[in-house]
């Protein structure tokens, strides 16, 4: 997986063009298209804008909001994998992708999995 830094303001750019988010700050959380607005920066915990060929991920590190672009290496061995939230007002299913990398020895790793699809009610609360 390729992963590429970005300023704050960047990853907001970027992740505005992106279909789906997940939105979690101090006092909410959401998951499903886009939302219009977004908490204060002050309240965000955690950004994950993504579609299926990427997720923007913006995070706090000692208390500076960070930010990354997730994309996978073109021929990369892929594996998909669905959950299912165990609260219906955040949809009906999430799609996660991870690379599957081999070391010298024909070992698998698996990388950290990343957003690629949502399917759900109108998300955001509603069912």
């Amino acid at each position: 997986m390729r992963i590429e830094t970005l300023t704050f303001e960047e990853a907001l750019a970027r992740g505005r063009a992106l279909p789906w988010a997940l939105v979690r700050g101090l006092s909410t959380v959401s998951l499903g298209p886009v939302p219009a607005e977004l908490p204060p920066e002050e309240e965000l915990i955690e950004l994950r804008f993504f579609s299926e060929q990427e997720e923007i991920r913006v995070f706090r590190r000692e208390d500076v909001l960070c930010a990354a672009r997730m994309t996978e290496e073109e021929g990369a061995d892929l594996l998909d994998s669905e959950m299912k939230p165990e609260n219906r007002r955040f949809g009906k299913k999430m799609l996660l992708r991870q690379t599957v990398d081999y070391d010298e020895d024909g070992q698998a790793r698996l990388s950290s999995p990343r957003l690629c699809g949502w399917e759900g009610g109108g998300g955001h609360g509603d069912e």
